[in-house]
């Protein structure tokens, strides 16, 4: 059977930034970070794109590229790439995504729905079929800001993770106030039974006052600097790679 390609796929430079499992102190998975060649800002390059072409393109360009360099530099745990809530694959690009990046690494990516531009149901059923199929999980990102605001998205999305945005996060210990409010943030989350990820961490006293409050995963400066992974170590008998996490 022959695959019909999707439209020419643009170039996208990634970094990766790591998530770490707070409870067994390792290596969870990477988020895929945009790094645009001219310099622009990523959210401004995004943005420029959107007004160019739409998002359909970027979402193809995202996870198209994305998947591939991962797998290419034998990145280990999950991938966490960023998605659309307005944007799904045609059943060709499917075919053609599979072909192009193995169904085996499809069980490790996690598909991240992002805060913006709009959220379209149909394109959300759709990609969600696709997921299940393929063992995918499903991050809600940036909670608290933008389409994801409230427990809405939640009920709706029905993720494996939620991520707790940064803006909610970032310096969250310097008001009594806030600092109550992000404890029970984190409980409501935890009362669904969803993975816990806590965006932005900068420094040991948000970090560990986060692990008390029973966050699952964490990202951030803290944990790690976005960049480029050391491959795992390889030897002749096999990869030795350990994963705890799936």
């Amino acid at each position: 059977m022959s695959i019909v390609k999707p439209m020419y796929i643009y170039p996208m430079n990634y970094v990766f930034q790591e998530i770490k499992n707070v409870k067994t102190n390792s290596t969870y998975g990477y988020e895929a970070l945009i790094r645009p060649e001219n310099g622009m800002d990523t959210r401004s390059y995004i943005n420029a794109r959107i007004a160019m072409g739409g998002t359909h393109q970027i979402e193809l360009d995202s996870f198209f590229n994305a998947t591939k360099t991962f797998a290419d530099l034998r990145i280990p745990g999950y991938l966490f790439i960023n998605s659309f809530p307005n944007e799904s694959f045609t059943g060709e690009e499917s075919l053609a995504y599979i072909e192009n990046c193995g169904k085996e690494i499809l069980a490790r990516v996690v598909v991240e729905i992002v805060e913006y531009p709009f959220c379209d149901q149909a394109a959300w059923f759709t990609k969600q079929r696709f997921m299940l199929k393929h063992d995918m999980m499903c991050a809600l990102d940036a909670f608290g800001e933008g389409l994801n605001t409230d427990v809405n998205s939640v009920l709706f999305y029905g993720p494996d993770i939620v991520k707790v945005s940064r803006a909610i996060i970032h310096e969250f210990t310097e008001s009594p106030e806030r600092t109550e409010y992000v404890k029970a943030l984190i409980g409501m989350l935890k009362d669904r039974d969803v993975k816990v990820l806590a965006e932005g961490i900068e420094n040991v006293v948000e970090y560990e006052m986060l692990k008390e409050y029973g966050i699952d995963l964490a990202q951030g400066y803290y944990i790690g600097m976005p960049g480029i992974p050391d491959p795992p170590p390889f030897i002749e008998d096999g990869d030795t790679r350990k994963y705890t996490d799936y």
